[in-house]
C-alpha cells in the first residue's frame, strides 16, 4: 500500500485537470470523503470537477458547496480521477462513463466486495470507512488542516453508526483524537448531522415506521419508503435516512430491511445485527457492502422485492 501512495501522489503532482467522484444516492462517508479530497486538491491549485450522482441530503448541506458539484457530464478528459466509496464502476451511476475518458484511476474504498477497479485501488475492508482510510492516505503528504479533517470526522462519525459499529477500533478513536486535536467541532457537527430534521422529514420518517413487517418469529423487518411517503410529506428520498438502523434496534430483530420506491427500479438496504452477512445476499443480486450493512437495486416492484427477500431470508431461522 505504501507503494501505491507514493504513486497517487506522484499522479496528483503531474495532474491538472482531476475529477473526484462517489457513489449515487451519497452518504455521510461519501460525501465528507470526497469533500476532503477536494479541499486537498483545491490547495494544491488542480482544476477539480466533482461528480455525485444524486441530492446531497439535508443534514450536510450546511457543509456543501454544492456549486461545485457538476450539474452534468459531457465526456470531459481528465488526467486523473478519484473514485471514492464506491464498491463497483456501476455505483457511479450515471457518471460510470467518465472512467473511459480518465488517463488514470485511482480507487479508494473500504467494501470488502471491491475487487478494484482502479489503475490503482486502495482497498482495507478492515477500516471503518473510506474516510478512515483516506485520513491514512492524506496525512502520509503532510499536515491537514481543520476542514479537511471535519469532512473525515463526518465520513467516520456517520458510517459507523456515531462509533456504534463493530467496525470501529482501537485505531479508529485514536484517529478521531487526531481530528479533534485539529480543531473538529464534535458538538457541531453531531448536531447538525444528527439533530436537524425538518418535521416534514420527520412525519415521513414516521410513516416509515408505521409501516413496519415483521417476519420468521420477528427476527426479520421490513419496511419501505414510497413514493406515495415522500410526496404526501413533501419530503425527498435522500432526506428520508435512517430507518433500517432504527428497525435494527427492535429487540428480536436480527436483520432489517428498508426497500426505496424508485422509477423503474427498488433498492433496497439490510442491516444485521449479529450472525447473518446481508453482504452475501446483497452481492447475490449484484449489490455490495459489509456483514452488517449492505444493499442492492433490483428492477422490480415494491411488492415482488418484499415478497422475494422474505423467502430469501427464511432459511437462516425457518428449519
Amino acid at each position: 500500500m505504501n507503494n501505491d501512495i507514493k504513486e497517487v501522489f506522484n499522479l496528483i503532482n503531474y495532474s491538472k485537470k482531476i475529477c473526484i467522484a462517489g457513489h449515487k444516492a451519497p452518504d455521510g462517508d461519501c460525501i465528507g470523503s470526497v469533500m476532503a479530497l477536494y479541499c486537498f486538491l483545491k490547495d494544491r491549485n488542480k482544476d477539480i470537477t466533482v461528480l455525485l450522482d444524486g441530492e446531497i441530503p439535508f443534514n450536510f448541506k450546511s457543509f456543501v458547496d454544492e456549486e461545485i458539484i457538476a450539474k452534468d457530464y459531457h465526456k470531459e478528459e481528465f488526467d486523473l480521477m478519484f473514485v471514492l466509496d464506491c464498491s463497483d464502476s456501476g455505483r457511479l451511476g450515471e457518471y460510470e462513463p467518465a472512467l473511459k475518458h480518465s488517463k488514470k484511476t485511482v480507487v479508494i474504498d473500504h467494501h470488502k466486495t471491491n475487487c478494484g477497479f482502479g489503475d490503482i485501488s486502495i482497498i482495507d475492508p478492515e477500516m471503518s470507512s473510506t474516510g478512515e482510510l483516506l485520513y491514512d492516505v492524506l496525512k502520509t503528504y503532510g499536515s491537514i488542516s481543520k476542514e479537511i479533517a471535519t469532512y473525515i470526522y463526518i465520513a467516520i462519525l456517520t458510517d459507523t453508526g456515531k462509533f456504534s459499529y463493530s467496525n470501529v477500533s482501537s485505531s479508529t478513536h485514536r484517529k478521531v483524537a487526531e481530528l479533534i486535536d485539529l480543531g473538529v467541532d464534535v458538538a457541531e457537527v453531531n448536531n447538525l448531522v444528527y439533530n436537524s430534521k425538518p418535521a416534514n422529514v420527520v412525519r415521513a420518517f414516521i410513516d416509515c415506521v408505521n409501516g413496519i413487517e415483521l417476519y420468521h418469529d420477528n427476527k426479520f423487518v421490513i419496511t419501505a419508503i414510497t413514493k406515495n411517503i415522500l410526496e404526501k410529506n413533501h419530503a425527498k428520498m435522500s432526506d428520508v435516512d435512517g430507518i433500517v438502523e432504527f428497525l435494527r434496534e427492535i429487540n428480536e430483530v436480527e436483520v432489517s430491511c428498508v426497500l426505496k420506491e424508485w422509477e423503474d427500479h427498488t433498492k433496497v438496504s439490510l442491516r444485521s445485527k449479529n450472525n447473518v452477512d446481508v453482504s452475501v445476499v446483497s452481492a447475490k443480486y449484484g449489490g455490495g457492502g459489509h456483514a452488517k450493512a449492505a444493499g442492492f437495486e433490483i428492477k422490480d416492484t415494491i411488492e415482488n422485492t418484499k415478497k422475494l427477500l422474505i423467502e430469501e431470508f427464511k432459511e437462516y431461522w425457518v428449519k
